[in-house]
């Protein structure tokens, strides 16, 4: 289980110390609460190391955060008696009153954590949707599990050879318009900071760029950074990289995902094609791969269940 990291932010120091010491032990298995009174020493402590959730008294401070660090929970201690727990936030952040006693405000922390599913953040997947074979339904298949696990749950990567077509109509998938051209440029330049951005905003899809000379720039390198960013600053279970042929620069880059998912149909020269893949790992000793490859035969069925057992 993953330590949630915890910031409590109030200029009264014997409030923050008070309910950051109970709540360390209140929960000292969930999480390790911080407390801060100085603000630059709070905006210090969030650029250097993550910080799960952020509660504090002052709403300006949530304001200013969730447009730098949209990936961590916000709560709003406020002055009014409400306390909003489990659910949906309020415009991006919760609230809760900060008047109640202690262990009821652990209670509201705890719903919330558990909600969000805070705990499992360190727990992520890694898959690549990639096949030898094409127009065999691998970029449907990819879009179909995504849409049906909605809700937070798996993001889309978009890698396709020519996926940025005019009238892609991104499978019912996400807004066309969010800013996502850009994201391996962010990617291959490491700015975190505007990569996170469009992950929050992109509703768990992200389209291959218009040009796929861009996406052949990507390389192992630029992947490995990408996935310990995911694992460490996002709340979604996994990713799925939906990879064209023409833009896979060299298959040592498959090494850095769990799952390697490998649609085929079954003609003859589909067949040749994945014959020529399987020898062509072999030939670059990346034998180790198949252990992690599963090969899907598109005639048989629409595979969203082996999908779902396979990616949970």
């Amino acid at each position: 289980m993953n330590t949630v990291k915890i910031g409590v932010v109030d200029k009264e120091l014997q409030y923050v110390e008070r309910l950051a010491a109970f709540l360390n032990r209140y929960e000292k298995q969930l999480w390790n609460v911080v407390a801060f009174t100085d603000y630059e020493a709070l905006e210090k402590y969030m650029a250097e190391r993550h910080i799960d959730m952020l509660a504090t008294t002052k709403k300006e401070l949530i304001t200013k955060y969730r447009s730098i660090y949209p990936e961590s929970c916000y709560i709003w201690l406020t002055d009014y008696r409400e306390r909003v727990g489990r659910g949906i936030a309020n415009e991006g952040y919760y609230s809760v009153y900060r008047y109640q006693s202690a262990r009821v405000i652990g209670d509201s922390l705890k719903d919330i954590v558990e909600y969000l599913g805070l705990t499992a953040r360190s727990v992520k997947v890694s898959a690549i949707m990639y096949s030898p074979v094409g127009r065999c339904g691998k970029t449907t298949l990819a879009r179909n599990f995504i849409k049906d696990n909605s809700g937070g749950k798996w993001l889309y990567i978009g890698m396709e050879d020519y996926g940025g077509l005019a009238g892609d109509d991104h499978g019912g998938l996400g807004d066309e318009d969010h800013g996502a051209e850009d994201f391996l440029y962010y990617v291959k330049e490491r700015r975190k900071e505007d990569v996170l951005n469009i992950i929050a905003g992109c509703e768990g899809y992200i389209p291959s760029p218009f040009s796929l000379f861009d996406t052949r720039q990507i390389d192992g390198d630029d992947i490995e950074w990408f996935l310990k960013l995911f694992e460490s600053e996002t709340m979604y279970k996994g990713v799925l990289f939906d990879i064209g042929t023409g833009v896979m620069g060299s298959l040592s880059m498959m090494i850095f995902f769990d799952h390697i998912i490998v649609p085929f149909i079954n003609d003859e020269k589909a067949a040749a094609k994945k014959k020529h893949f399987e020898e062509l790992l072999k030939a670059y000793e990346l034998e180790e791969l198949f252990e992690r490859i599963h090969f899907l035969d598109m005639d048989m069925g629409d595979h969203m269940d082996e999908m779902k057992m396979l990616l949970g």
